[in-house]
């Protein structure tokens, strides 16, 4: 097996060498948003950071329910990572996310990045589904309380 790798990473550089636009097609280099954004240290739009926090409950939350759990802990926790009043608010220590100014609308945009994560992976009828429509319903809760005030 690795005689197979080894000619088709030589047989690759060869042909770089010839056409070196061969390159723009092979992945390299971080793959996803946040790892793409540890590179930048400027912060993240508020609806990329909802995305990104909407993508480590729905991990949590899956495992949850993977492993039947219930998921009060990740509510509970849920509130400090989004809260549903503008307040501030506490990430998790891996994600690092410091904005000196947030613009008025960055709650609800923060919120709106949020669902739209939860409602992509959102499935019908499954338990997974079931707890990421209440997460769903809390922040279009949240957004139509900023949007009134």
């Amino acid at each position: 097996m690795k005689s197979n790798l080894a000619l088709n990473a030589r047989l690759l550089a060869i042909i770089g060498k010839r056409n070196p636009a061969i390159y723009d097609v092979i992945p390299r280099g971080p793959q996803g948003r946040l790892a793409n954004a540890a590179l930048n240290p400027q912060p993240l739009p508020p609806h990329e950071l909802g995305a990104v926090i909407a993508a480590d409950i729905i991990h949590a939350v899956w495992l949850a329910n993977k492993f039947g759990h219930g998921i009060d802990q990740i509510l509970a926790d849920l509130d400090e990572w989004c809260p549903t009043a503008p307040r501030e608010i506490k990430l998790p220590p891996w994600v690092s996310y410091r904005e000196p100014i947030p613009h008025p609308n960055w709650f609800i945009d923060f919120h709106l990045g949020f669902a739209e994560r939860l409602a992509i992976l959102s499935e019908d009828g499954t338990p997974l589904g079931k707890s990421l429509d209440k997460l769903i319903d809390r922040s279009l809760a949240a957004i139509e309380v900023a949007l009134s005030s």
